[in-house]
């Protein structure tokens, strides 16, 4: 399924930023889904340096979170990953890597801001919000315990002509994609994707417990956190 105004002359390039604490296989699976929705040449991974949302007493070095991301995408081709925000000083915003990857890829490129719904629902707090979302198009997908009928209650002009009926049908399954424009150029697509019950803080808990989480994590990334001894006791975590 292409989206409204595709150029094929452009590449077209998803951006997933996250703290990936650990990177798991429904990372991978969300990534997968979605360049093929959106018929992305490419995904970039970004994990975050010390993102200003979380409580950094959680989050363990982006050095190593940077090194389990290359090792889960290795064996994919058209995923890459950037440490654009890792070795950045300061807090991990995603205006400055956007404007900065933008500068990076040039023009031929066409930018995919993949975020969950929970994050979005923040998007007032993030920073300089409005100049952001003019910068490229983003995709927001559905998170556990979050209707994309809450997007009615935050402050975002692209959402005044957007119907409740509409929002409601998405939440439902009845709707996969809602399609909203926010600039001449990019768009904000409210996308629904196969759910993913996996989450880095029950994998963190896991760990720390000592519990089977082979099927939850890529084998290679199991084998890292197991070598460095991340997500135990030790951790704080």
């Amino acid at each position: 399924m292409k989206c409204q105004g595709y150029n094929r002359d452009l590449q077209h390039i998803g951006l997933f930023g996250g703290t990936f604490n650990p990177i798991h296989t429904g990372h991978i699976r969300i990534a997968n889904e979605i360049r093929e929705h959106f018929s992305l040449d490419s995904i970039i991974f970004i994990p975050a340096g010390a993102p200003p949302h979380k409580d950094r007493k959680e989050v363990i070095e982006p050095v190593h979170r940077l090194r389990m991301v290359e090792l889960a995408i290795a064996k994919y081709n058209y995923f890459s990953v950037s440490s654009i925000e890792v070795f950045r000083d300061g807090f991990s915003y995603s205006i400055d890597t956007v404007s900065a990857l933008q500068n990076e890829l040039g023009d031929s490129s066409e930018l995919y801001f993949i975020t969950g719904l929970d994050a979005f629902l923040e998007i007032r707090t993030w920073k300089d919000a409005d100049t952001l979302l003019t910068l490229c198009s983003f995709v927001v997908i559905q998170r556990p315990g979050h209707r994309f009928a809450e997007l009615k209650g935050i402050d975002l002009p692209a959402m005044h002509n957007v119907s409740a009926s509409d929002l409601g049908s998405l939440d439902r399954g009845e709707l996969q994609r809602l399609s909203i424009p926010m600039t001449e150029r990019y768009s904000l697509y409210l996308e629904r994707i196969t759910p993913c019950v996996i989450s880095s803080t029950e994998l963190r808990r896991l760990i720390r417990a000592g519990k089977e989480v082979k099927n939850l994590l890529p084998e290679n990334v199991m084998s890292y956190i197991i070598e460095n001894g991340l997500y135990h006791e030790k951790n704080n975590l």
